[in-house]
């Protein structure tokens, strides 16, 4: 993680998914200093003025239940006597507990896969060998959630996980789960790995600067670059008050308050502009200038140019 000028201000919004007690969505808030942007300033040092690497926010990401059957080995059986109104299809458990295994390596005999074994709350422990579907989904291929909510067993082959599960349609499209280890994460090109997960997954990855992501999707900060993820609806306008990395609008980014005199002090956090230090351009907020975003020598390839417009 890279060093920054000066400590960061007390309040961090961090990105944590799966962490929650609930449901929906997937992704929860919390206080910490591991990762994400903000500005510090030297004053009249001579050392420039950068973003900080300890505070993020967290996501919120619509979702639901699954539809239509789907037959498991003799160690997981799917039952439908008391169907959901929705149509959804859930797990009856086994009765001995599943072997745990290492998500990274994916250590599980043939025929089953490591992966979330039930439903939300994920911890270390629900990590898990369970059984892969007959003619399981491929990569990019449509796919559904076998228990009630995001996390748990699902109809995507090996290696592969249930995201971005539609609550109309519940449906998800199936992604890749990082390869490697949780110090040197591995996925495709053109993709960041999200390590903070219990299931890490791949996501593609962006420039904030450019709308490349696909609708219905917004550009977060995720160590070290940004990656595309749902966003909310409706989301945050310029300056104002946020609480969640994708509650903010295309080309803003959820940090803390005191990045412009106009954010609400009282607001968990507050929708501040990238620019382009290429091109800096007028900052929304008064007072703020447009400052890197990321510190000397830790910039990411291709981003050198992303920068905030916050206070100096």
């Amino acid at each position: 993680m890279p060093t920054f000028l000066h400590s960061p201000l007390p309040l961090a919004l961090v990105l944590a998914i799966g962490g929650c007690d609930i449901l929906d969505p997937i992704i929860t808030t919390g206080v910490t200093s591991e990762t994400g942007p903000w500005v510090t300033s030297t004053g009249t040092s001579d050392s420039a003025t950068t973003l900080s690497d300890t505070s993020t926010v967290t996501t919120d990401d619509p979702g639901g239940t699954t539809d239509g059957a789907t037959t498991l080995s003799d160690t997981s059986t799917v039952t439908t006597d008391s169907p959901d109104p929705s149509g959804a299809v859930f797990i009856v458990p086994p009765d001995d507990p599943p072997a745990q295994c290492d998500v990274w390596t994916q250590n599980c005999p043939a025929g089953e896969k490591c992966a979330a074994e039930g439903p939300p709350p994920v911890s270390s422990g629900s990590i898990a060998c369970t059984p892969i579907v007959p003619d399981p989904a491929q990569l990019g291929e449509p796919c559904q959630v076998l228990v009630e909510g995001h996390l748990g067993p699902d109809t995507c082959d090996v290696g592969l996980y249930c995201l971005d599960v539609d609550p109309v349609t519940q449906q998800g499209t199936c992604h890749a789960i990082c390869t490697g280890s949780p110090d040197n994460p591995v996925c495709g090109a053109g993709q960041v790995c999200l390590t903070s997960n219990e299931v890490p997954l791949c996501l593609e990855a962006c420039d904030p600067l450019l709308e490349t992501c696909p609708d219905d999707d917004v550009c977060i900060p995720l160590y070290p670059g940004f990656a595309c993820w749902r966003d909310t609806d409706p989301p945050k306008g310029p300056l104002e008050s946020c609480d969640l990395v994708n509650q903010c609008d295309d080309g803003l980014f959820c940090s803390t308050t005191q990045g412009a005199v106009e954010c609400d002090p009282d607001g968990a956090g507050c929708c501040l502009a990238y620019c382009d230090l290429s091109a800096p351009g007028t900052c929304p907020g008064v007072g703020q200038e447009c400052l890197p975003y990321f510190a000397p020598g830790d910039l990411p390839p291709g981003l050198e140019h992303v920068g905030a417009c916050v206070l100096p």
